[in-house]
């Protein structure tokens, strides 16, 4: 993902919590659009989005 999709992506969840560890991956907690709650984490940003929407 370039810069431009993951900003879209963010501005697409209506919550959001995205968290960078020190040292170490980003965690993602996003609802959904069919309004569950999923998470994921990896190593880089548009790593840890793709395993959310693949989740």
């Amino acid at each position: 993902m370039n810069a431009k999709e993951i900003a879209e992506w963010i501005e697409d969840r209506g919550e959001l919590m995205l968290m960078k560890k020190d040292g170490e991956g980003f965690v993602i907690a996003a609802r959904s659009p069919d309004g569950m709650w999923k998470t994921a984490e990896a190593e880089t940003l548009a790593r840890a989005i793709t395993l959310w929407k693949e989740a």
